[in-house]
């Protein structure tokens, strides 16, 4: 370890609890889906739907394993991907190809981590209208929201059987869709409310019995225990890094600079996946450097730094 390095490590055990290494915004929301075929099903999908818009990458790294779409500018994007490996990138592990695949499947357990996506819409019944003339079913009767049980909310099956929320929120906005929060379902509440706080820089914005509403950016996220959201918790499964699930395998932030991040991270004992690095491409460098977190209940968080960009993406191209 360099002696900067042991300096800045030590100033931020020092003063963890008064710093908080606010990141500019949630960047993406990271898809692994089952296998190519719904790779594309995944793209329609938030195509037809919600409106989405796919996005021109660094012409220099296209990064082609990956879709990134926007429904609304300056908001997170949504990221899609096949199961690796995926060409043109190394990773230290190989082995972390070979996993179980479990099959989607609406009878699927719940499993800690993001719950649902919540989607805005101005229209909740033509959307919903929409989605079930096209196959897609609802995901649960009676359905409410944990912390808006007035609000006109549904929630829907997407792709690979991840639940997909539709809220109603009728006031004028950029888009007629956009991302409304993210649902994150936890064991513990306050372990995970002093994580995202300490670690992100959370704001709290309500708080009731095993749910909290945060905000971190413009961004809002709701963290539940499964007895808020009308589960069983012993049928609640733990994310297994053995397994591959099709889901929302993990949650990227951005930064102007990640390594003040890390180490702040580092000070709140978190645990580490991976130090910053700069990310590779066919042995050439990429503008992005990273970091890997892991959340109280093994949630995969990358905190990211692109060079050049400090803000949410605004450039589109036409999906093929």
């Amino acid at each position: 370890m360099t002696r900067l390095r042991f300096l800045v490590l030590l100033f931020l055990t020092v003063s963890v609890k008064s710093f908080s290494q606010k990141p500019i915004m949630l960047d993406d929301i990271h898809y692994y889906v089952s296998d190519s075929s719904v790779r594309l099903t995944a793209n329609n999908y938030f195509k037809k739907f919600f409106g989405a818009k796919a996005m021109a990458e660094q012409p220099m790294n296209p990064l082609s394993f990956i879709d990134f779409l926007l429904l609304r500018p300056e908001q997170s994007t949504i990221n899609i991907s096949s199961p690796g490996p995926f060409p043109g990138i190394k990773v230290g592990d190989p082995k972390r190809w070979l996993r179980d695949k479990v099959e989607p499947s609406p009878k699927n357990p719940p499993m800690y981590g993001v719950h649902w996506l919540a989607i805005s819409t101005r229209n909740l019944k033509k959307t919903v209208k929409k989605m079930l003339k096209s196959g897609y079913d609802f995901a649960a009767e009676n359905f409410t929201l944990p912390l808006e049980p007035d609000a006109n909310a549904v929630a829907m099956f997407g792709f690979d059987y991840n639940i997909v929320v539709i809220v109603e929120r009728p006031e004028k906005a950029v888009t007629p869709n956009g991302i409304d929060h993210l649902q994150i379902l936890v064991k513990n509440l306050e372990e995970n409310l002093t994580f995202y706080q300490n670690v992100l820089g959370a704001e709290v914005l309500d708080k009731k019995s095993r749910s909290v509403l945060l905000k971190i950016g413009k961004h809002k996220f709701v963290l539940s225990e499964p007895e808020a959201l009308g589960l069983d918790r012993e049928q609640v499964i733990n994310r297994d890094p053995k397994k591959f699930v099709a889901n929302i395998d993990h949650l990227g932030f951005l930064y102007e600079d990640v390594e003040p991040a890390f180490y702040a991270a580092q000070a709140n004992n978190c645990k580490v996946v991976m130090e910053p690095r700069q990310m590779m491409y066919y042995d050439k460098p990429t503008p992005y450097n990273f970091c890997i977190l892991m959340s109280p209940d093994g949630l995969q968080i990358e905190l990211e730094e692109e060079s050049g960009r400090v803000s949410g993406r605004k450039t589109y191209k036409a999906i093929k």
